[in-house]
């Protein structure tokens, strides 16, 4: 029997997020005993290297739970108080998704929900399309080498675009469920 992907999926992201957590918050307070020695602020590697994996995974969780966290006052590592149970939560709500589509099931025709899923999904891939030719115009003017430590940045930059894309996919792949419906006979 295969193991639930809504208990694999918060386990292991929730395990790498833990520890880059944990690495977010050494880093800080590295940051924090050296003051104002850097004058272009801490370097990408290592130091800003765990909060933008921490975002580029769980980057609807960010979106999602930093309002919360900033109305309660939370600043730095304690935005984590707030954002460990959200991504927890994320990601059993993507493992429930994914237990779901593994079943069998039959949809009935909906062209209305057919329908605002495509306009949704028109909406995400123009927002995605933006926020690429941003990313790649900052790229293109303030690094250009292909391996470097800017292309954190630029990951950081390409995240909202990658998960732009694919809710636009699951969104296009929801409104074709119900537009063509199997015959159940």
């Amino acid at each position: 029997m295969k193991s639930p992907w809504k208990i694999v999926l918060p386990a292991l992201i929730g395990s790498i997020s833990a520890l880059l957590m944990v690495w977010d918050i050494h880093d800080q307070k590295v940051i924090m005993s050296v003051g104002m020695a850097w004058d272009t602020g801490a370097p990408l590697w290592p130091y800003q290297t765990p909060d933008i994996l921490l975002f580029a995974i769980n980057f609807p969780v960010y979106l999602l739970s930093t309002g919360t966290a900033q109305s309660l006052g939370l600043y730095g590592a304690l935005r984590y108080i707030v954002f460990y149970p959200a991504i927890l939560v994320w990601w059993f709500f993507v493992g429930s998704y994914f237990d779901k589509a593994r079943q069998t099931t039959n949809f009935r025709k909906r062209p209305l929900a057919a329908v605002s899923m495509c306009v949704a999904a028109v909406v995400l891939l123009i927002l995605g399309a933006h926020e690429l030719s941003w990313t790649f115009h900052w790229w293109w003017t303030y690094s250009r080498t292909i391996i470097s430590v800017t292309d954190l940045i630029l990951l950081r930059g390409l995240t909202p675009t990658i998960w732009c894309f694919l809710f636009a996919f699951i969104a296009v792949r929801g409104a074709s469920r119900r537009i063509w419906v199997r015959d159940v006979r």
